[in-house]
């Protein structure tokens, strides 16, 4: 089913005292691939900087800038419209390593115990989806009890966290499964913070599932970055100098047009 959608996403970071020479790095607009096409309508980052584009290694696209001058604050917003119809997705090149497990997945022994204690399904999505039902039943979800650095052991332990950590405790346990994964970060239907999905290779093609929610995507979201884990598709990056704390506001919107 072709889906129209409008989105919006912002993104706010306030510094205590001036920074200078702030190099960053910008993950946050929606490439379009078969599947999913993309018009950005207005793309703004302030202070305003020259921007240098280019794909990474994950297909991810990426926007590089500078901010020599002394600020306190770093603002960039885009808007535009999706067209997402999945019927259209072709069959992505698989890249090996993601059957493997990366710096945020690594399991510990109780991730280990959990899984042989379930019985898992022969079929890639059945199995995928049996791992997303015991994953949403054991955890959960508690917004600010983790933190980006969280990986899935620790959030496993605590038995709470939020998107970012679902994900990253399915793709530890899919890959110690058998099946090869992916993390996917976007922009779902509705209003609020952005979000973190996995999708399982199946069939010759990518599924997405959402483990937080408990269930299969569909075209109500819109990709921006995937990879291994989080560390290889943030929203942005960067370094600066000055000594000084950060506040992080962001907001995102996806509705029908």
């Amino acid at each position: 089913m072709t889906r129209r959608l409008d989105f919006f996403y912002d993104t706010l970071l306030e510094f205590q005292t001036p920074v200078t020479d702030h190099e960053f790095v910008l993950s946050c607009v929606p490439p379009s691939f078969p599947g999913q096409e993309i018009d950005v309508t207005d793309f703004t980052v302030e202070p305003g900087a020259k921007l240098s584009r280019q794909l990474d290694p994950f297909g991810n696209l990426l926007f590089y800038g500078c901010v020599p001058t002394p600020h306190t604050s770093f603002h960039y917003q885009v808007k535009g419209r999706a067209v997402i119809d999945h019927s259209k997705s072709d069959g992505e090149g698989l890249m090996p390593f993601y059957k493997y497990q990366s710096k945020y997945t690594k399991p510990s022994s109780e991730m280990l115990a959990f899984l042989r204690g379930l019985v898992l399904p022969s079929g890639t999505i059945e199995r995928a989806w049996a791992l997303a039902e015991a994953i949403y039943d054991y955890l959960t979800y508690l917004p600010g009890s983790t933190g980006t650095a969280t990986k899935a052991e620790e959030a496993f332990s605590m038995r709470q966290g939020v998107c970012q950590d679902y994900a990253h405790i399915f793709l530890s346990l899919a890959r110690e499964a058998g099946l090869t994964a992916r993390y996917v970060s976007g922009l779902p239907e509705g209003s609020g913070e952005t979000h973190a999905w996995c999708e399982v290779y199946a069939d010759g093609k990518w599924v997405g599932i959402d483990p937080t929610r408990l269930k299969m995507t569909d075209e109500g979201y819109i990709r921006i970055g995937v990879g291994r884990d989080f560390g290889d598709c943030p929203m942005e990056r960067g370094v600066f100098h000055g000594v000084t704390d950060q506040d992080v506001k962001v907001y995102m919107q996806v509705s029908e047009q």
